[in-house]
């Protein structure tokens, strides 16, 4: 659970003062938690608020970094700009069961439910709120664990920001965002941003050391200088070198056209065109022959006199790529609480290609699985003097096809020798909702909400090389998703919430029909159910100190993950039920005029209640510490934070895939040496900690940047 802003903004747990304001901001509203505007301190939630001073005043780079600032949110992302196999964790809960909403679209995937957070350039962001727990009342599946809902920059003024930063590993970050408004009614933004990154060398090559032979391989090909290691496993390997650091570079285009009807009505077109791809750059080998000259085959003579074979196959990596275009128009009515978007993320190319050999010219497999996303959103909200009631409907259409072909030359996707398999699928939800916030009496209110989802998954197909197709089979299932939440507030300072919520997330199109050599497809997997109870207390004990405390118990069942089936392959089954707990405690203390400091405690377990064992992929501790420095044209910040390990019983921290606890600190100062232009500087991992996160994790780096504004 976040630490609660009551009416006061911050990133990471740390209040972020006006500049013209020595108190608390106690009117902060926000929409997430309630679909309708609300004072944060008076919501039966915890939500927190990242805005763009934030994340122009902490040089972030992804949102992703903004993101794992805010308390109890693990972010499980080593690599950074380059990462795209991991995501985050909010309360226990990955990604495929967090909504993450941008101008009111889904960024979760039609393919696996992860978001796609290359797609957001970080300098269109307006604000940034995070609703933990269970919110499937208003917003369906995939809000099991929380809602992150990204709201973008409105072009409805004159301004241009321009900014360019540089850093560690090659890492570069430009762009620039307009908006103009044109006439009283009119207004248009465009914006363009830029990232790249060498990346950091986060992988290793590896062979087991029981795999060695008597003979090598080749006899005319024999080097030395393996390194004897130990796997997370227990296992002795020998380290032959890297595929190379994670490179990505990625291009992002954003257009936005307002027509304001009246000073109540508007509509917003928005279009986003993101380019992203990602590759390994410069692979490093440790083996070398007699003469000296670098080696990436043959065999490597081992000290006990035996040797392990290699090629290039193995200092090959993933060349991946991702094209998206987003269209969302959104109509709002501000008179008469009238909110309508309507909306289409298409991920047209989404895959990675991997082969034989560095230069590419050799045989490999494509893989591309692209997605597409329609949602229609319609609420209406009625404001009383006793109830603040909100109605409405959306409707969501996901598709997925999934291929892979084989090429001639995997360095060039255009290459395929034939199409070795495809499959896919489509899902549909349509969804009616209602809320009723009924004021009992001064001090005490009941928040009473349920939604309707009706969930069908169809078309659902496979189709293997010299084979019949396959036909799946459609089913339908309705679910219904109750929350009631009970609020006491004795004064305008303080509010003690208790709450229950059930919520539902459909499997992914990826889970339902994934068929392949290793794994077998099931069209019968049933939807993931969660019941949420959580209390808590916010407090506002003076203008300079805030405190909330939250506990929260999530109960899931029919958790969906994958098995051995007696032919040897993976499934993916409704197996077990699991129970996740936590508390959380979060202080805000502004100490003066110049300086601020925060803290912040999750602690939090999970367990399968089908055998009784431990959930290790969850951190059972999260502690978040920081102080904020502002003053005249100088901003600065200290933050840090330990995250407990997540490493199982029997495998060993410090190595390959083993999940470390960890402490890291972070450091930045901003400088405002014109009227108009600000210089930035940041270090992360400022102590260089070396840890492992299943990858290895990032060092010690650093940001410079520059930013102008007109």
């Amino acid at each position: 659970m976040s630490a609660l802003i009551c009416g006061n903004l911050f990133i990471g747990g740390t209040t972020v003062f006006a500049e013209e304001i020595g108190d608390y901001q106690l009117d902060e509203m926000v929409v997430t938690a309630t679909r309708t505007e609300e004072s944060n301190i008076k919501v039966a939630s915890v939500v927190s608020v990242i805005t763009a001073d934030d994340i122009k005043k902490k040089n972030i780079l992804t949102i992703t970094d903004a993101l794992k600032e805010v308390a109890g949110i693990y972010d499980g992302r080593p690599g950074g700009m380059s990462d795209t196999a991991n995501g985050i964790q909010m309360r226990g809960f990955g990604e495929a069961d967090i909504l993450v909403l941008y101008d009111g679209m889904p960024l979760n995937d039609g393919f696996n439910g992860k978001a796609d957070w290359s797609v957001i350039a970080i300098d269109d962001v307006k604000k940034i709120e995070v609703l933990q727990g269970a919110a499937s009342s208003l917003y369906g599946g995939h809000a099991v664990g929380g809602v992150i809902n990204i709201i973008g920059k409105s072009p409805d003024k004159d301004h241009v920001h321009a900014y360019a930063k540089y850093g560690s590993d090659k890492t570069k970050k430009q762009g620039i965002n307009l908006s103009k408004k044109l006439s009283d009614k009119w207004s248009m933004g465009l914006g363009y941003e830029n990232k790249e990154t060498d990346g950091h060398y986060k992988k290793l090559i590896y062979k087991y050391a029981y795999n060695a032979k008597d003979k090598p391989g080749n006899p005319d090909k024999i080097g030395t200088g393996a390194i004897l290691n130990q796997h997370s496993n227990g296992r002795d390997m020998y380290i032959l070198g890297n595929p190379g650091g994670g490179r990505s570079e990625d291009d992002t285009y954003n257009f936005k056209l307002q027509y304001k009807f009246n000073d109540a009505q508007s509509l917003t077109y928005r279009y986003t065109h993101d380019k992203y791809k990602y590759f390994a750059t410069d692979p490093e080998t440790f083996i070398k022959d007699s003469q000296g000259n670098k080696m990436f085959e043959g065999s490597v003579l081992l000290p006990n006199g035996k040797y392990l074979d290699f090629n290039e196959y193995d200092f090959t990596d993933y060349d991946g790529r991702r094209t998206t275009d987003r269209h969302a128009l959104a109509y709002k009515d501000t008179a008469n609480k009238i909110d309508f978007k309507l909306g289409v993320t298409n991920v047209k190319d989404f895959g990675y290609a991997t082969g034989d050999d560095l230069a590419g010219q050799g045989g490999g497999y494509d893989t591309n699985y692209p997605n597409k996303t329609y949602k229609a959103d319609f609420q209406k909200v009625w404001e009383g003097s006793k109830n603040n009631i909100v109605v409405g409907f959306d409707i969501e259409k996901g598709s997925m096809d999934y291929s892979q072909k084989y090429l001639e030359h995997w360095g060039d996707k255009d290459s395929a020798n034939y199409l070795y398999y495809t499959m896919g699928g489509t899902n549909l939800v349509g969804a009616l909702f209602v809320q009723d916030a009924i004021k009992l009496s001064d001090v005490y209110s009941l928040d009473l909400g349920l939604r309707v989802d009706y969930y069908q998954k169809k078309d659902g197909y496979y189709n293997e090389h010299g084979k019949d197709n396959i036909e799946r089979p459609t089913e339908k299932y309705t679910e219904l998703s109750p929350k009631v939440a009970f609020r006491y507030m004795p004064d305008d300072d303080t509010t003690y919430y208790a709450s229950y919520g059930h919520s539902f997330n459909p499997p992914t199109l990826y889970q339902l029909y994934r068929s392949n050599s290793s794994f077998e497809a099931n069209p019968d997997l049933k939807p993931e159910t969660t019941d949420t109870v959580e209390v808590g207390l916010k407090k506002q004990f003076s203008p300079k100190l805030y405190s909330s405390l939250s506990v929260y118990q999530a109960k899931s069942k029919d958790l969906i993950d994958y098995d051995y089936l007696d032919n040897g392959k993976k499934q993916y089954m409704n197996l077990s039920s699991v129970k996740r707990q936590g508390i959380e405690l979060m202080l805000d203390y502004k100490m003066d005029d110049k300086f601020s400091t925060f803290a912040n405690l999750t602690l939090q377990n999970a367990t399968d209640d089908t055998t009784g064992s431990k959930l290790y992929s969850i951190p059972k501790q999260i502690l978040k510490a920081g102080l904020k420095y502002n003053y005249g044209d100088v901003s600065a910040y200290i933050d840090g934070q330990y995250v407990s390990s997540r490493t199982y019983d029997g495998q060993i921290s410090g190595k390959l895939y083993s999940d470390d606890a960890f402490f890291t600190a972070d450091a930045g100062i901003n400088y405002k040496f014109m009227k108009n232009a600000t210089l930035s500087f940041a270090v992360n991992n400022i102590f260089d900690r070396d840890y492992w996160q299943w990858y290895k994790a990032a060092g010690r780096s650093w940001i410079l940047g520059v930013d102008f504004d007109f």
